[in-house]
């Protein structure tokens, strides 16, 4: 019993190495994302922006916090699906959901044997990932539940369905009729224990609540 409650309750964080075409940085190395979680937490910081966004599955709630001007923005988990979903690719109709299957092509990539997969839509999104069936990530099952909800009805939707930890992906969207590449590679995964004082708001930053829109 011990040892299945530390194995379910275990600490996992994960950076990923990002690079975007709508996002070119300096000496095109592009930039990190690192996500931490512990229990029903989950964190995301990305090297040189001031900004964090923490994820709390059981509160239902996801706070964005601006470094800068030391400020929380509290959003409802369902509110900030929905805007997701509509900001996707293929939202708007619901259509051109891409298929994602296996190509039957093996490769080792930082260690990992991962299984490559593809997939097309008519809205011109392209997507190639290598994902490996990785137990020490079980922790990020309920957040890619999460993703899977909000991302159902749209291009990503398959993607977001599909388990296990996803090494390096590749991927092109028509935004603005230009295709945007983007791409993700595993950089490092730790079990090692994290403090609960990284999933708290710190003190001196004012709470805000999302804007209220008034009526015309």
């Amino acid at each position: 019993m011990v040892l299945w409650m530390s194995a379910a309750w275990a600490d996992l964080t994960v950076v990923q190495n990002l690079e975007t075409s709508a996002m070119p940085t300096e000496g095109g190395k592009g930039s990190t994302m690192t996500m931490k979680i512990k229990g029903a937490k989950a964190r995301i910081d990305f090297s040189g922006m001031p900004i964090s966004s923490i994820v709390d599955l059981k509160a239902q709630k996801m706070f964005f916090l601006d470094h800068k001007q030391k400020q929380v923005m509290v959003m409802p988990l369902e509110f900030m699906q929905s805007m997701l979903a509509l900001s996707a690719p293929g939202a708007a109709t619901g259509q051109d959901k891409s298929t994602i299957q296996k190509t039957g092509k093996i490769q080792k990539i930082n260690g990992y044997t991962c299984e490559e997969y593809a997939g097309s839509s008519g809205d011109g999104t392209t997507i190639r990932c290598w994902m490996a069936n990785a137990s020490e990530a079980s922790e990020m099952e309920p957040f890619r539940a999460y993703a899977q909800d909000a991302f159902k009805a749209t291009s990503f939707g398959g993607l977001a369905a599909m388990k296990g930890l996803i090494v390096r992906s590749e991927s092109t969207v028509l935004t603005n009729a230009k295709p945007v590449t983007s791409r993700t590679e595993l950089q490092s995964l730790s079990k090692a224990p994290l403090a609960d004082a990284v999933f708290s708001l710190p003190a001196d930053y004012a709470v805000m609540g999302m804007p209220s829109l008034s009526a015309p």
